[in-house]
């Protein structure tokens, strides 16, 4: 397991096991090398690490163990947001000064517009922190614990953005006149506010640098051998080749043993072909598997005896699949317990929201099955760019809305999140470009604020590209042709995107707006008109938001002692944004069984369950675990009947 690089990462879609190895990984390295200063620390927002040590974790590296003479294993949870204000306080600035007059747009307008692409930047500062600690020497290795997919690569895409937006405003400056005049900025006054900028640009090179470079950094990709995450681990796999990222090795977690009843062996059938199509991903990445266990390590005595396992190395060829070991014939769900499932809220929209890996998509696509048949028209929508309905539905599905085969109102849809955004981008250019007739085009004479509103995407804060989620789902809400409309949403990172990104569009749109207004008689009318119907699109889903009779949300969940403590801060998340939580699924309770193993796994899952419901106070709902995960209308809709409340309700429900 000892490894000469620096930095390692450990990533992987949501509920995988991501923050488990990582704590092991950094455990055994101190201990292979006790002198060495050894560091974990989280970029996961959902604070797992310190529910996995038992510790809570400050914001500054704290001791966990101690080595030999100044080395030992340091843990540490960031905090984004306290790493980000001291930075704030020289690039607000810096970017104000940088700031020139364009045709249409005085400096200080231009420096107001270059300031609201801050929000996002936490992550990336935090990271700039890491590589810090790197170059300071203040520790030998680092390990690094990271948010699920789609949000670690956004977060890996961020330098390369930041460099370019540093372009952008550089650019403008080389346009600016040298001298003279009111509003004109001498280069001496240019000059001055290039140092921090600069700095800024150079950190982004390095940190891209050190991402790409083999011998200082490692990339281990977690997953599990299940329908989802082996079809995000495989499109992971290829976006961090793309980006020059390193991936050193596959790391299959929760692998079923070769004991047990049958239940237990069907699904250890069902994983073999998931672990055949990670070993074909690439011959010279290894693919190590590592053995479900009853119960999780937890606290740093736990982590020791699993990583001690871990690096022996026997597990993988312990758990290793012959060639005869495959999926067997479906179990059907277990007949439905004598507490009805609760019905559904009575709602327009209806988020199905929670972790990476507990069953979103299922959940959601089987709630929305169910309402098709009793009340009519139902949308299905994935805002999850890791997109899997289709493989659940068993239908075809794209960014266009499309009637489910088998079904008289189910219609499906699976954002293309990528594919608007460029839509829009084009948009917005045209008008920009429209706006500034007769003015230069192309060379150094193109004016700074053209090329500001050319690039406009390109300078918005990050993760903006999930407006698309905000417009179409905004569009299906006025629109009317939908009873119902279900959402299966991206993985909940420390909140809900979708949620959080209204008020960081409000901000961004409301000063781009107040700037373009000003200068409608100029030719930017069309601009500023476009971006009024922004603002009023995201208004409109924020209105929605806050109405218990326009939408709820359903927090999805496992029966883990992990996933209780990060439900639990959801919950409370939803609820300090008052916004109406109605209950809580926990998914894939196994059914009673004569089985010791399945019968203590079963147990384990129903005492999280019932300390959830105890904690949060809020109504729990139950889904059972079915010999495979469902998939198609049939299963699907067996899957819902099933579902059934945790505790009695207090009056007898009808189940929907």
């Amino acid at each position: 397991m000892s490894d000469a690089r620096v930095l390692h990462f450990f990533g992987g879609k949501g509920g995988v096991g991501k923050t488990t190895l990582a704590a092991a990984y950094a455990v055994r390295l101190s201990e292979d090398a006790p002198k060495h200063k050894v560091l974990v620390v989280s970029l996961d927002p959902v604070q797992s690490l310190s529910d996995l040590l038992k510790k809570k974790l400050p914001t500054k590296p704290t001791k966990l163990q101690a080595g030999k003479g100044e080395g030992g294993l340091w843990g540490v949870e960031l905090n984004p947001a306290a790493l980000l204000k001291p930075f704030l306080a020289e690039y607000l600035p810096a970017l104000a000064k940088a700031a020139v007059k364009g045709t249409h747009l005085s400096d200080e307008e231009m420096g107001k517009l270059y300031q609201q692409a801050v929000p996002g930047l936490e992550e990336l500062v935090a990271l700039f922190h890491v590589v810090d600690l790197l170059d300071a020497g203040e520790f030998d290795r680092i390990i690094v614990d990271t948010a699920p997919t789609s949000h670690t690569l956004r977060l890996f895409d961020m330098p390369a953005q930041l460099r370019k937006f540093l372009g952008f405003v550089r650019a403008g400056q080389d346009r600016a006149p040298a001298s003279g005049g009111k509003g004109k900025k001498s280069e001496a006054a240019l000059a001055s506010t290039g140092g921090f900028l600069d700095q800024v640009g150079q950190k982004a090179e390095k940190l891209l640098a050190l991402l790409k470079d083999p011998a200082r950094t490692a990339f281990h990709l977690v997953t599990l051998a299940e329908p989802v995450p082996e079809a995000q681990t495989r499109s992971y796999f290829t976006q961090l080749r793309e980006r020059g990222l390193p991936v050193t090795e596959v790391i299959v977690n929760q692998v079923e043993d070769h004991e047990g009843c049958s239940s237990c062996q069907g699904r250890r059938g069902l994983q073999a072909p998931h672990v055949r199509k990670y070993q074909a991903l690439d011959k010279t990445v290894p693919v190590n598997l590592l053995g479900r266990r009853e119960v999780a390590p937890r606290g740093l005595d736990g982590l020791k005896e699993f990583a001690a396992v871990w690096s022996a190395g026997k597990e993988t060829k312990a758990l290793e699949f012959s060639a005869a070991e495959g999926p067997p014939a479906l179990v059907r769900a277990p007949s439905m317990p004598p507490i009805a499932a609760p019905p559904l809220p009575p709602t327009r929209l209806i988020f199905f929201v929670g972790q990476g890996g507990v069953g979103k998509s299922s959940c959601a696509a089987a709630a929305a099955v169910t309402l098709t048949e009793k009340e009519g028209p139902v949308l299905l929508i994935s805002t999850d760019p890791a997109h899997s309905l289709s493989d659940v539905l068993q239908s075809r599905l794209t960014d266009t809305e499309t009637q489910v085969k088998g079904t008289k109102g189910l219609y499906a849809r699976e954002l293309d999140m990528a594919g608007w955004f460029n839509a829009l981008r084009k948009r917005l250019k045209e008008k920009a470009e429209k706006a500034f007739e007769g003015a230069p085009k192309a060379g150094n004479d193109v004016p700074a604020d053209l090329l500001y509103l050319r690039n406009l995407l390109e300078c918005a804060p990050p993760g903006i590209d999930e407006l698309a989620a905000m417009s179409v789902l905004t569009d299906a809400l006025v629109q009317e042709r939908f009873k119902r409309i279900v959402v299966d949403s991206s993985p909940v990172v420390m909140s809900v995107r979708v949620v959080e990104l209204a008020d960081t569009a409000k901000t961004w749109l409301g000063a781009l707006h107040t700037v373009l207004n000003k200068h409608r008689a100029k030719g930017l009318a069309d601009l500023a008109d476009d971006i009024a119907g922004m603002i009023k699109h995201v208004k409109r889903f924020e209105d929605a938001l806050a109405s218990p009779s326009e939408s709820r949300f359903v927090v999805v969940t496992r029966g883990e002692e992990l996933a209780a403590s990060r439900t639990e801060r959801l919950v409370e998340y939803l609820k300090e944004r008052k916004l109406q939580v109605e209950r809580v699924l926990v998914n894939r309770v196994g059914p009673k069984s004569t089985c010791e193993k399945c019968e203590n796994r079963r147990k384990l899952e129903l005492n999280a369950a019932k300390a959830i419901e105890k904690k949060i106070g809020l109504p729990v709902t139950m889904a059972p675990a079915l010999g495979r995960h469902p998939a198609g209308l049939r299963e699907l809709k067996a899957f819902r009947t099933a579902w059934y409340a945790l505790s009695a309700p207090p009056a007898k429900i009808k189940a929907a």
